[in-house]
């Protein structure tokens, strides 16, 4: 009976051996496919609706945008779980958080259907825009364009209406946001005074110019309902009418006749150009001004795919981009992925031969070495082949949790067949009569419990981790479920394949010498020590003094942050001056700042963009920027990074931080707040909320326990009040919107129609 379950024991061994080493070739594979990425996805169900108004300032952009549609509109949204807005310069940008297992496409629906009651705010703006679903390591890349032969305006042109919809169209890409776009447009530009020399009001050159194209947005001008041409029927065909605009340049615009007037032409009043929109943002590279692409991709999209499908793109596109040349080394993550790949290859293939070498080395034998050289990546792989059907993403967390295990998996791997080669010298010391097979079943049959326990033990010490709340849960899931995946796939392979490789090698193989003259000479190393330690007690006790001391006294250097130091290739520096810099100054400061940083050693681009774009991903005013410098991967890094933080800290006055690029939520999720307490003053002036906020201050601060009260002060921004005067206007049979419109019109402009051009549109 024995004989017969031995037998059957080594046929059913062969069988795992073989199937364990398939699922090993297999999951080697697998797995070179698999998603990667720095961070992992942590941010929580949510969805940003952003709306543009140019020209108003970031109080009316709150009064008349930001709190009807906060308050009126979205707030009470189902599964609602926190809402946040913020109002800048001509725009309000509103995120609604969704209670965790939110379904994103029920709660973008949700939101949907409460934008459609958009209608009721005030014509001011463009419609609200719900952004697209984003990654939470957001930008996927960013493009320089420049052109020494083309203009900003016609690369605007392309880059609007080419470039951008054909890497919409790359899986993976979930927007598209130009900085430093120029939007072509027909300007016809007013002089007031000239106006009054000539007898003209600006309405009838606003009504001129509306009524000479086919559609108008204006509702009170007949060209806002321009009408269908219709047919012509004769005895035998019907005539389609098709009316041909005449037109397509600032100089047929200039000819067009003033309503109202006798024989002025536009071009007789006004400046008949060809312009841009005013900037809310902008964009330098390493020759100059130019355009930059910021290239941003869905939730869960493989880096390094949706990287080749964009570049893929560019390089089809690139016949047709004569006298553009495009940068796509700005900022690439997936460079920062392939070196570090390549790093962790070559790491991983030194600390397999070093694993080799002190397995060979402790356990004195081949055969002990190779089954535990065995177990130890098959665990591995059979975790990270897991994670690979369950969708995940291979990033920093991941691999972290791999790491963790890694000690866990290593013992699992050792203490099994140590055991069985420990019984196995004892059998045959003894001389047990006992079948070799027989002594490496019980000896497997024996570490059954005590395996499984221990591995219970510690996956309830990170159980802790799946309970915690917020970014920060979201955050370090991924590195406790790769943990708990390595550790139960250890514990199979320690259940199932280690018996059975054991049973196959060392049944009927000679164990050689009993014990590793290593393991021998540590343990008489170790007992000298401990020996020594028990005859002088005082010394054991002044040696773990100073150890402790030195401890103590090193903490204050480590970095304590739990995310690892990354030593990326890709550095960014946020940047912000005084509220009210114009955005010239800014571009000579962001313009200085990157012809210093070019010139330092290691540096090999130096891309820059200011204020913000359409559906980008900053809420700023013109005074905020950054600076995006890509490194040698060759260069002195740590030299580089000081010499960078050098140059910025040079300029008075500017605030500046030197940092690899990060999710801009991710210090929210492992930050620990500054303060442990925030209290809020409100109030409509703002000399009053000073004074109660000093005192409020000084009140907190008498309190036992505190360490620190500050006062935030907002910061003042210069701005121009007009303010009609009522009599004054009376007078002149002037109303208050009159003056508002027409200021408007003349300094941020007023759409009074479109071109159709190649199926293009242009203001």
């Amino acid at each position: 009976m024995m004989r017969w379950i031995i037998e059957s024991s080594l046929r059913i061994s062969l069988l795992v051996v073989v199937l364990a080493a398939v699922m090993l070739v297999f999951g080697i594979t697998q797995l070179r496919n698999v998603p990667v990425d720095v961070y992992p996805e942590f941010d929580p169900p949510l969805v940003e609706v952003q709306t543009e108004a140019l020209g108003l300032s970031a109080a009316e952009m709150e009064a008349l945008i930001t709190v009807p549609l906060e308050a009126d509109l979205l707030n009470g949204v189902a599964w609602l779980d926190q809402i946040y807005s913020e109002s800048v310069a001509g725009m309000s940008s509103i995120l609604l958080v969704f209670e965790p297992g939110t379904d994103p496409i029920r709660a973008r629906q949700m939101v949907q259907e409460r934008l459609t009651q958009t209608f009721a705010l005030p014509n001011v703006s463009s419609p609200p825009v719900m952004l697209q679903p984003l990654s939470s390591s957001n930008r996927l890349m960013m493009i320089g364009l420049s052109s020494d032969d083309l203009s900003l305006i016609d690369m605007g042109v392309l880059a609007r209406w080419t470039i951008k919809p054909r890497l919409m169209g790359v899986p993976g890409v979930a927007n598209v946001a130009i900085w430093g776009q120029r939007e072509r447009q027909l300007q016809v530009q007013v002089d007031p005074a000239q106006l009054a020399a000539q007898g003209v009001t600006l309405n009838q050159v606003i009504q001129t110019t509306g009524e000479a194209l086919w559609v108008s947005p204006l509702p009170y001008l007949e060209a806002s309902t321009p009408g269908t041409a219709g047919w012509i029927d004769t005895p035998t065909q019907r005539l389609n009418i098709h009316h041909l605009l005449p037109i397509s340049s600032p100089e047929d615009l200039a000819k067009v006749a003033i309503a109202g007037s006798e024989g002025l032409l536009l071009g007789d009043v006004a400046k008949v150009v060809e312009d841009h929109q005013p900037l809310i943002g902008d964009a330098l590279l390493s020759n100059g001004p130019g355009l930059l692409l910021v290239i941003e991709k869905f939730p869960g999209a493989n880096t390094l795919e949706v990287t080749k499908g964009v570049e893929e793109a560019l390089e089809a596109m690139r016949p047709g981009l004569n006298g553009i040349e495009i940068d796509t080394t700005v900022f690439r993550p997936a460079s920062y992925i392939e070196l570090a790949f390549g790093n962790l290859s070559t790491a991983v293939l030194i600390g397999a031969v070093l694993a080799a070498l002190i397995l060979l080395a402790f356990f004195f034998g081949w055969r002990t070495a190779l089954i535990s050289l065995v177990a130890i990546p098959l665990s591995l792989v059979a975790a990270g082949y897991v994670l690979y059907l369950r969708g995940a993403t291979f990033n920093t967390m991941v691999l972290a949790g791999l790491v963790v295990a890694l000690g866990v998996v290593v013992d699992d791997a050792i203490i099994d067949v140590e055991n069985i080669a420990r019984r196995l010298r004892q059998h045959r010391q003894e001389g047990s009569a006992k079948s070799p097979a027989a002594i490496v079943l019980e000896a497997a049959l024996e570490m059954r419990s005590p395996i499984v326990f221990a591995t219970l033990i510690v996956l309830l010490a990170v159980l802790p981790v799946f309970f915690m709340q917020g970014l920060t849960g979201a955050f370090l899931q991924p590195l406790v479920v790769t943990y708990g995946l390595a550790i139960f796939t250890s514990l199979a392979v320690a259940l199932i394949v280690t018996p059975a490789l054991s049973l196959l090698l060392l049944s009927n193989a000679p164990l050689g010498r009993p014990e590793s003259p290593l393991v021998r000479g540590l343990q008489r190393a170790g007992n000298a020590i401990l020996a020594r330690m028990v005859q002088a007690p005082v010394l054991a006790l002044i040696i773990a003094g100073v150890v402790i001391l030195g401890g103590l006294a090193a903490l204050p250097f480590l970095d304590l942050s739990p995310l690892p130091s990354f030593k990326q290739t890709d550095l960014l520096i946020q940047v912000e001056t005084a509220p009210g810099t114009s955005r010239t100054e800014m571009n000579r400061i962001m313009a200085q700042a990157g012809e210093e940083l070019r010139s330092i050693p290691g540096v090999r681009n130096v891309g820059s963009e200011i204020g913000r774009a359409i559906t980008g991903d900053q809420v700023v005013g013109i005074n905020s920027g950054e600076l995006w410098i890509n490194l040698d991967p060759a260069a002195d890094y740590d030299a580089t990074v000081a010499a960078i933080r050098a140059v910025i800290n040079g300029y008075p006055g500017l605030f500046g931080q030197v940092q690899p690029y990060q999710p801009r939520r991710i210090g929210e999720a492992l930050s620990r707040p500054e303060f442990d307490l925030v209290v809020r003053v409100y109030g409509p002036e703002l000399g009053v909320l000073r004074d109660k906020s000093q005192e409020v201050q000084q009140a907190i601060a008498a309190v036992s326990g505190v360490a620190e009260a500050r006062a935030d002060r907002q910061a003042e921004e210069p701005q121009v009040e007009i303010e009609v005067d009522l009599a004054a206007a009376e007078r002149y049979q002037i109303k208050p919107g009159d003056v508002r419109r027409q200021a408007t019109t003349l300094l941020s402009g007023l759409r009074v129609g479109n071109l159709y051009e190649e199926q293009k549109v242009f203001d």
